[in-house]
């Protein structure tokens, strides 16, 4: 067998890769807090996209679909007058996020649940604003988790998903495994594909990061 230290030292690079590309699509433990504050830095800009587009009618439904610790619903809660739901595949951010939002938990402002954005435990119609920010990668069936989002949003409500496109992501050494990567065009099709209207990407930094925007309209 080969015993060399340069095999050895790519063995240990590569589960590092694939213990961090782990940690941004499912956090849990230690690691995962850590990635999940992380995350809050990198994607700030992410967040100011979500603020300017979501629905800020009081008394509005909001849905965030991979939540992580909760940070984004903390601060959105704060300034609109609406019941936040968030739905996250991973046991440990439910916890830390509903620390992290003590105060709407307790008020029922704020629900949150452990589970798969394929199959949202919401009923038909039911929300004004579905977001997700930077978790298209880790979805395991695309075009069904579009579906779902179509159905949970009321008529006229908007979807919002913001993401990093092909181009940046496979630059980064940690993104090699566990992320299934999108150009802001194939992002946009997909939308259009399955049923939203009024389809637009926005661009939040050049060639990096985009914001798409679409809209739920019954009968078309």
């Amino acid at each position: 067998r080969d015993r060399s230290p340069s095999r050895g030292l790519g063995d240990v690079y590569k589960r590092q890769k694939e213990y961090i590309g782990g940690q941004c699509g499912n956090p849990e433990g230690l690691g995962g807090i850590a990635c999940a504050k992380f995350m809050n830095f990198f994607n700030a800009e992410h967040y100011r996209a979500v603020k300017k587009f979501v629905c800020k009618l009081d008394g509005a439904r909001i849905l965030d679909i991979g939540f992580g610790n909760g940070v984004t619903i903390k601060k959105l809660s704060k300034n609109i007058n609406a019941k936040f739901y968030g739905v996250d595949i991973s046991a440990d951010m439910v916890e830390k996020a509903k620390r992290e939002n003590r105060d709407g938990v307790n008020t029922n402002k704020v629900i949150l649940q452990q589970g798969k954005a394929e199959e949202l435990p919401y009923n038909d119609d039911f929300f004004d604003t579905v977001y997700t920010v930077n978790t298209i990668y880790f979805w395991e069936d695309t075009a069904k988790v579009l579906d779902e989002v179509r159905r949970v949003l009321k008529d006229g409500g908007n979807f919002i998903c913001t993401f990093y496109t092909k181009g940046y992501l496979d630059k980064l050494p940690y993104c090699d495994t566990g992320f299934d990567k999108f150009t802001p065009q194939q992002v946009r099709s997909m939308a259009r594909e399955r049923g939203f209207h009024d389809v637009k990407v926005k661009i939040l930094s050049d060639c990096k990061a985009y914001c798409l925007v679409g809209t739920k309209i019954e009968g078309e």
